[in-house]
């Protein structure tokens, strides 16, 4: 009997999956859904969120607009075109998880995520509207100011 009890704690842990983040998107999943997602599209972003009960407004002008910050709400969802999300933390700020050039692929845990230099806590929603990033061949580029910005609120 014994044998079997560990037999399945064996195989409980064998097919229990790994919370792999590999995107944006991923993270922004964990935290809405406390699901694992790995490499998902801003379409199954969206279609995830709606299914949980989010809804979206967009937030046309936030890229200058210092008064939107004031309209976040914890739980919120931003998603800044199809190419970067994030999540608004208990202390109304946005954390967000930008992938390394060059590493976009790899995956991680959550653990892992949160400790990593790219990983951006507290940050408001002009800061990540406004980042600068430098690419590999030290360029600096603003790759989100002119997307559009959509906030996703979960309704009850």
């Amino acid at each position: 009997m014994a044998f079997i009890s560990i037999l399945v704690i064996i195989l409980f842990i064998a097919v229990e999956p790994a919370l792999c983040i590999t995107w944006c998107h991923d993270y922004t999943i964990y935290k809405a859904a406390g699901k694992d997602a790995n490499k998902t599209s801003p379409a199954q972003l969206r279609n995830v969120l709606q299914g949980l009960g989010y809804k979206c407004f967009k937030f046309t002008n936030a890229a200058q607009n210092p008064k939107a910050q004031s309209k976040l709400r914890e739980g919120d969802i931003i998603i800044i075109g199809d190419a970067h999300s994030g999540v608004v933390n208990e202390r109304g700020l946005i954390d967000h998880f930008i992938q390394k050039f060059g590493a976009s692929g790899s995956a991680y845990t959550p653990e892992e995520i949160v400790s990593m230099e790219n990983f951006k806590r507290d940050w408001t929603l002009l800061e990540m509207v406004n980042v600068e990033r430098v690419t590999p061949d030290g360029r600096v580029i603003h790759p989100y100011t002119s997307k559009r910005v959509e906030v996703w609120r979960k309704y009850k």
